[in-house]
């Protein structure tokens, strides 16, 4: 077995790791010979296929780090949602209070027309 040099880490794709996994689950291609083709750790081989195991094709997906947002920014867009969110709830309240009106305005116009 030709053990790769250690160096820049060797980078595949989303494709790349499930035609590997593939092989060796599928193909029966023993991971070795795989790793030498690729030039890639057997032991890269060996996760991509323990995670395809517990989380399926979706986990072989490459991970994307979120920025790290500073709490004061939450703060402020935290307070900004509560603001939009109890004017939302103030409008509702509103509607419900026009719909009422608009019902008891009905109410009385339909009297008035079968009292005449």
């Amino acid at each position: 077995m030709e053990f790769i040099k250690k160096g820049r880490k060797r980078i595949l794709s989303f494709e790349q790791k499930c035609t590997i996994v593939k092989e060796v689950l599928e193909e029966n291609r023993p991971k070795t010979d795989i790793a030498t083709e690729h030039q890639i750790h057997v032991n890269s081989i060996t996760n991509w296929i323990r995670i395809y195991k517990e989380k399926g094709v979706e986990g072989l997906r490459p991970f994307v780090k979120t920025p790290k947002v500073p709490r004061d920014q939450l703060r402020d867009e935290l307070k900004r949602l509560q603001e939009i969110e109890k004017k939302y709830n103030e409008q509702l309240t509103e509607i419900e209070i026009l719909k009422k009106f608009q019902a008891f305005l009905k109410e009385k116009e339909n009297k008035r027309h079968t009292k005449r």
